[in-house]
């Protein structure tokens, strides 16, 4: 049950990491499988976008009380 109460953070801690670093968070995912690979400007987007949805979705679990 412990599992379930840090399920927010881990999308609010991922989210931000997409946000604020977007091309580390690509590197992690995707960038290491590859050599002198760099992101487009769409991946970067993209990578911030969805770490806004996570964060969005992370504060809902968070305020409705499935994470505490």
């Amino acid at each position: 049950m412990a599992l379930i109460k840090i399920v927010p953070y881990l999308f609010i801690g991922i989210g931000l990491l997409n946000v604020l670093f977007p091309r580390t968070a690509w590197f992690w995912n995707i960038g290491w499988q590859f050599k002198n690979a760099e992101p487009s400007e769409a991946a970067i987007l993209m990578g911030r976008i969805g770490g806004i949805l996570a964060i969005g979705i992370g504060l809902f679990l968070l305020l409705s009380g499935l994470g505490s």
